[in-house]
């Protein structure tokens, strides 16, 4: 597994690896009981309802993670490549009742770990330490994403979900974000209806507010 160097460099992207050294990361995978399995394209590692006994790591790929609303309408909420660590909170909080469902847009390869064995070892080791801390600060991430979600579906207009959303993206030099993605999924990120959220963009940008260009848009701060 460890010879193929896309794997290697996915592994090396994840928060929980961070501090091992190369010589430790095969003994660190061997600790979690590392197991790696394809995933096909549609299939659902996690379902909406399920448990979580293992943990997964993107080594190849691209998924996505939704759930959904009181109608039944699937809501996507974010779409992520390889070296992206997923189910976690499921697994440390020993939930029997997954409340997102984790699909593979597109073929997958995923290294699942049993993150039970971070505490289960009889000696507590130094990739133990390592592990369990960068498992923290990865919950920790996720939850600050998951705070700006909820911050931005709080919002009641349309208008203000767009502009919450479009801050908390990097800017580039020319003070453009990128929508990483399509018009309908950002539509299902925010909450509404395709339609909608095309009209008050295009409103937006009637009225000076934004400046679109594809998926790139750059906001005029001197103007909101």
């Amino acid at each position: 597994m460890l010879t193929n160097q896309d794997y290697i460099c996915s592994i090396r992207k994840c928060y929980l690896f961070d501090g091992i050294k190369d010589e430790q990361l095969a003994d660190a995978i061997k600790l979690l009981n590392g197991r790696i399995k394809k995933v096909v394209k549609d299939d659902y590692i996690i379902q909406l309802g399920g448990t979580g006994q293992y943990a997964g790591l993107l080594l190849k790929g691209k998924i996505e993670s939704s759930f959904q609303n009181e109608n039944f309408d699937q809501i996507t909420m974010l779409t992520f490549t390889n070296g992206y660590l997923f189910g976690e909170s499921l697994v440390i909080n020993r939930a029997k009742n997954s409340p997102v469902q984790v699909r593979a847009v597109e073929d997958c390869v995923v290294l699942f770990i049993d993150l039970e064995m971070i505490y289960a070892a009889a000696d507590n080791t130094s990739i133990q330490i390592i592990l369990a801390r960068n498992l923290i600060k990865s919950l920790a991430n996720k939850n600050l994403i998951l705070n700006q979600k909820v911050r931005i579906l709080s919002q009641k207009s349309l208008r203000d979900r767009i502009f919450i959303y479009l801050r908390t993206l990097p800017k580039d030099k020319d003070e453009y974000v990128k929508i990483p993605f399509t018009q309908t999924a950002l539509a299902e990120y925010l909450g509404v209806n395709r339609s909608a959220l095309s009209r008050e963009l295009g409103r937006m940008q009637n009225e000076g507010l934004l400046v679109i260009d594809g998926k790139r848009i750059k906001i005029i701060d001197n103007l909101v």
